[in-house]
């Protein structure tokens, strides 16, 4: 296992025809379905990350104890999953961080439901049972997992569910994911002024195939913006509004020319880069927050980020770490309340080994910097197999020199 990766940038310039993995959160939320329907094995080209392999294991193998490693959409998916397994008891436990992690309106809301969910000191013991179902109000959850993950199992309660998402809703793309998923898997869901309301019933499997992941293109559109004149094809990606993350192209559209092709997605990074003030509302969409922080370090373009304030709450304080991260190049940063401020330009071109910190989006979104400072160096590369296992080698492939240590 190494220990660093240095990324070095290509000396030619950038040509490369990606093959992107397949959506972990689209893969997560068609297994949980697909297993609920009693079919698991329905789902197709699900990829080879983490997060979903230790999922799909875990439905198909159904152990007694599933530690979830780093996994936060895994540990909150089981956890609803095991509570409407009649007669099975699971632990769901993981990583120390992840159990640090936000989890508690959850298991409430479930107990609410009709879980019966005991806390211990190395995870949560659920006795699995026909649950009865009811209304559910959660009010500026910390991360819409909560909402997917009752919204998952509710074909399968007694009486359904009427939830009402109210405050500030986090990430609703992923919730708006997770409801097309449920009508594709066949349940009957509609949505009115008293919020979201699912129908006890059953739910269908029938073959699905995992689509290409937006959230591993932002990493690309990084790329492209950060080398003028570059040529990125993304094989198999589609703009078809199922993946919040389809966003990036939007809020790099000033720096990254996008084209809908035969083959996926074709970018080309702009030689002319804007230079007045950046200003995103990232509440949507906190997973864009490092690739585009990084890439307005990169113009030394200021730079003002709000929305993020589930991130510190992340595989690590993703607020904190960026601040760090861009400080040691040179760059001014202050985060408070959910926003970010950011200015450059970076001055300093040779820096120390990044630590991820055990965050995948971190690790990746350092990379593109090679194409700034020359090489750099990553701690911990094997973090990426969270989401994108296949990241190293696809930069190699696009001309990067790539070393492991």
């Amino acid at each position: 296992m190494s220990t660093s990766v240095t990324i070095r940038r290509p000396e030619a310039p950038l040509r490369a025809a990606v093959a992107l993995p397949p959506s972990k959160s689209v893969a997560n939320r068609a297994l949980m379905l697909a297993s609920l329907a009693g079919d698991p094995g329905s789902v197709e080209g699900f990829g080879q990350a983490d997060d979903t392999r230790i999922l799909r294991r875990s439905l198909m193998e159904r152990p007694r104890d599933m530690h979830c490693g780093d996994g936060g959409t895994t540990f909150r998916f089981l956890l609803a999953w095991a509570c409407v397994q009649e007669g099975e008891e699971h632990l769901i436990t993981g990583s120390e961080r992840l159990l640090q992690r936000p989890h508690g309106p959850l298991v409430q809301a479930l107990r609410v439901l009709g879980a019966d969910i005991t806390e211990s000191a190395v995870g949560l013991i659920v006795h699995g049972r026909k649950m009865k179902g009811g209304c559910i109000t959660l009010h500026s959850p910390e991360s819409s997992q909560f909402i997917s993950a009752l919204l998952l199992i509710a074909p399968c309660l007694n009486q359904g569910l009427q939830l009402q998402w109210t405050g500030l809703r986090l990430s609703e793309p992923y919730v708006r994911m997770t409801i097309a998923l449920l009508k594709q898997f066949g349940s009957t869901l509609h949505e009115d002024a008293h919020g979201l309301h699912v129908a006890p019933g059953t739910l269908h499997a029938a073959p699905f195939h995992v689509p290409a992941d937006w959230s591993a293109a932002s990493f690309w559109y990084q790329i492209a913006a950060t080398a003028p004149g570059s040529e990125v094809s993304l094989r198999g990606l589609k703009a078809d509004g199922l993946q919040g993350d389809e966003a990036i192209g939007i809020l790099l559209d000033g720096s990254v020319s996008s084209e809908a092709t035969s083959a996926g997605i074709a970018l080309r990074g702009k030689t002319e880069i804007p230079a007045h003030p950046f200003a995103a509302d990232l509440v949507r969409t906190p997973d864009l927050f490092q690739p585009l922080a990084f890439t307005m370090a990169a113009f030394g373009r200021s730079a003002t980020f709000t929305g993020l304030h589930n991130l510190p709450l992340k595989e690590t304080d993703r607020l904190k770490a960026v601040a760090d991260a861009v400080q040691v190049l040179g760059c001014k940063a202050d985060h408070e309340a959910g926003t970010f401020h950011l200015s450059g330009p970076i001055t300093n071109r040779h820096p120390p080994p990044f630590n991820p910190q055990g965050d995948h989006r971190m690790a990746m979104a350092l990379a593109p910097l090679a194409l700034i400072c020359g090489a750099v160096t990553i701690l911990d590369p094997e973090v990426v197999n969270k989401s994108y296992p296949g990241f190293w080698e696809d930069l190699e492939r696009a001309g990067f020199l790539v070393s492991r240590a």
